[in-house]
């Protein structure tokens, strides 16, 4: 499943207060961008999407009128009721972007007529993927209000940056996990743009000194306009903190560079106590977590996600990643993803691939004889059809959270919420796989 830019523009301007969302497209890319907004009202703020409503001759004859028509009525009605929002966003589908309809146009009229700020962007779905979405508005955010240069007097405050990107169907506990840690070892966060983000605070951008991109995703326009403005990316090629090694890698690093080691030594103590304490006589844990020992398994996953996950499970729980499927849009992605692989190399035989078609990772699964699969979702039906359990943990969260309790996957506290996960899987492998073989259930 690749969703397209404009599913990566939406995902961005969600994770903005107070905003407004005019999707000017055709229903079924509505339709697809409501699902993925909801990534982020757990534990998060709604946004609303309201669609224009084009049909096939809008298609063939421009939808510019249901625009400005959609947008004036959507801001008199909020204006009645007293709710006017902070900013609205026009992001457009494929069909009006082909036709040329004049979204900036529209914008520009009715920002006039009303007053409140409006950002347009030409999002269709073939322009690339949701990181060229999530670029394209947070280039705009930081044009549209100016944001002045200055130097920060901060040594080593930080803005997260796009963390529905790290490929984590628990991005927004994990992100959480991810903020409390830094924190607790002397790194301030400045921002996470965009996961609950007050627009007041867009000032506040170039208080911080690095830019952290968990996704290692080139953002390229954001990267470019974030250095005229005095705010570097922090670089280094770190795991995502998945497990006991990755996130002491991770955090330490980090803490080296920007913060307190001390600090970072404690609350990883202090994590690891509180895991010990959780499993020590934990019979059910014993038993399963021998049960896991040796198992391969595939991986479908964004590139560092699934690179981080791979050299997690095999340290920390003596799971062998058979099969690794990186998927990303830039090669920056890929490159940092196969330096992460490289240290245990001499420790697992697995095959890489590279941004794969589900027929190429499927045979792969069944050739490699994998006990079982992590990926997404979607993903699940081709897993099955192979005869193979399967495990959700990529992908976003709208999709992938049944049967779900929230806790972070990531942290040395993190692995609690893997072994539940874990323990799931390791369940259908033991008892159903016979019955998954014989399409018996």
């Amino acid at each position: 499943m690749g969703p397209g830019c404009f599913i990566g523009a939406v995902l961005t301007a969600s994770g903005i207060n107070n905003a407004l969302i005019i999707f000017h497209g055709i229903a079924g890319c509505n339709i697809e961008a409501v699902h993925f907004r909801s990534d982020h009202i757990p534990g998060g703020n709604y946004v609303p999407i309201i669609p224009t409503g084009l049909n096939e001759s809008d298609c063939i004859q421009g939808g510019n009128d249901k625009l400005l028509k959609t947008l004036r009525d959507s801001l008199q009605q909020a204006k009645l009721k007293n709710k006017l929002p902070d900013i609205v966003f026009i992001i457009t589908g494929d069909a009006p972007s082909i036709v040329g309809d004049d979204i900036f146009t529209a914008a520009r009229v009715v920002e006039d007529e009303t007053g409140v700020k409006i950002i347009a962007v030409d999002a269709p779905g073939f322009l690339g993927g949701i990181v060229k979405g999530a670029d394209i508005i947070l280039t705009e955010l930081l044009e549209k209000f100016s944001v002045s240069k200055k130097i920060s007097e901060s040594k080593n405050k930080i803005n997260l940056i796009a963390p529905y990107l790290i490929g984590s169907k628990n991005w927004n506990n994990d992100t959480d996990e991810i903020i409390r840690l830094l924190e607790a070892s002397g790194i301030p966060v400045n921002i996470n743009l965009a996961r609950n983000f007050n627009l007041k605070d867009t000032n506040k951008f170039t208080e911080a000194k690095y830019n952290l991109n968990m996704s290692a995703e080139r953002l390229e326009t954001f990267e470019e306009k974030s250095l005229e403005l005095g705010v570097e990316s922090y670089c280094k090629n770190l795991p995502l903190p998945l497990g006991i090694a990755n996130t002491e890698e991770w955090l330490l690093t980090i803490a080296k560079d920007i913060g307190d080691t001390t600090k970072a030594k404690e609350i990883l103590e202090t994590d690891r106590k509180l895991v010990q304490k959780q499993l020590r006589f934990n019979y059910n844990f014993s038993w399963m977590s021998t049960l896991m020992y040796q198992k391969k398994c595939g991986i479908l996953a964004h590139a560092k996600f699934g690179a981080s996950l791979a050299r997690c499970l095999l340290w920390d729980f003596g799971i062998i990643p058979e099969v690794i499927g990186l998927i990303a849009e830039t090669d920056e992605a890929i490159d940092q993803s196969l330096e992460l692989l490289e240290k245990i190399k001499g420790q697992a035989d697995f095959k890489v691939l590279i941004n794969p078609t589900y027929f190429e990772y499927g045979n792969c699964l069944k050739n490699g004889a994998v006990d079982f699969s992590i990926g997404s979702i979607h993903d699940k039906p081709l897993s099955l059809g192979h005869q193979i359990p399967h495990l959700s943990l990529c992908g976003f969260n709208f999709f992938n959270q049944y049967n779900f309790i929230p806790y972070p996957n990531m942290g040395i506290r993190g692995i609690l919420g893997l072994l539940t996960e874990l323990s799931r899987i390791m369940e259908e492998t033991f008892y159903l796989k016979d019955m998954i073989s014989a399409n018996t259930f």
